[in-house]
């Protein structure tokens, strides 16, 4: 299965991408600083099959709260077709001097999907208009944009968005990776994204080094124990392929995430570091085997 970069994307996900730059400049005229790419397209591993289209967009001022339903109803008619599109809406204002957790206007992703029909059928409004909601993914987000994010409109990434201290860095991707509901501590509904998060995590504690989760996956072929690297191959597999699913068994998932979970959790109550080094050794990009 290919994957992608922003300079080959496939031609629905560009035509998904206007559709969605037309409606917020409808929406929103005149208060759009810029809009930016992170994440997998961003990254250069982008799967139609399970990537979302991750974006960050800055405004200039508050968002009024009468155009967040129509955002909304546009991000609801829009997803999914054909991927799935996580987006937040953040003031410059809140960027610049640094805040964290992070205040957001407005958020979309699938996983509020239900929720945003019931309260537009309903009327209540509610969620769309919270003043004080904040996310402390925007910590990870916000220093993913800035090293290796792709600006589509507006103004430059390096201008717009700050340095984040590597404490709260850690935060985000600590509280994402070692969650009860997403991360080692769960049941691993998603093992793909479990393990190549985890093998990201661990690897930028170690390095400093920003990595997507395929590099991650590589990574950790590389530096963890062999005994792992069944676990770590069989979800690149799976997130290369898009359409496999290279099966594990539950005793070898407790294992790695057991080990993941002490290596991660030791490595989170350092110090942070100053200058990171470089990662060792510079391993050439692995390629999926044709069958188990």
């Amino acid at each position: 299965m290919t994957q992608y970069h922003w300079n080959t994307c496939p031609a629905d996900v560009c035509e998904q991408t206007d559709c969605l730059f037309s409606g917020i400049f409808q929406l929103i005229p005149e208060n759009v600083v810029g809009i930016y790419l992170h994440g997998s397209l961003a990254m250069g591993c982008f799967n139609l099959q399970h990537s979302d289209l991750d974006l960050l967009v800055v405004t200039h001022s508050p968002i009024p709260d009468a155009a967040k339903p129509d955002l909304a109803r546009l991000f609801l008619e829009i997803s999914l077709k054909p991927v799935p599109i996580e987006i937040h809406f953040i003031q410059q204002a809140r960027l610049q001097p640094w805040q964290y957790p992070t205040p957001f206007d407005f958020h979309y992703s699938e996983g509020w999907r239900d929720r945003f029909e019931v309260e537009l059928q309903s009327g209540r409004w509610h969620i769309f208009t919270n003043p004080e909601q904040a996310d402390e993914d925007l910590g990870a987000h916000t220093l993913v944009t800035r090293q290796r994010g792709v600006c589509l409109y507006g103004a430059n990434i390096s201008v717009v968005f700050p340095e984040v201290p590597a404490k709260d860095y850690i935060d985000s991707i600590l509280g994402d990776v070692l969650s009860d509901e997403y991360g080692l501590n769960s049941t691993f509904e998603n093992p793909t994204t479990v393990i190549l998060n985890a093998c990201r995590t661990l690897a930028y504690l170690k390095t400093g080094e920003i990595l997507s989760k395929d590099e991650g996956g590589d990574w950790a072929l590389w530096n963890l124990p062999e005994e792992y690297h069944a676990v770590v191959l069989k979800a690149l597999c799976t997130y290369r392929s898009g359409d496999r699913i290279y099966n594990h068994t539950k005793e070898s998932l407790h294992r790695f995430a057991a080990f993941m979970r002490k290596q991660i959790a030791h490595m989170g109550h350092l110090r942070p570091f100053g200058e990171p080094p470089t990662l060792e050794p510079a391993f050439p990009a692995f390629s999926p085997p044709g069958q188990e």
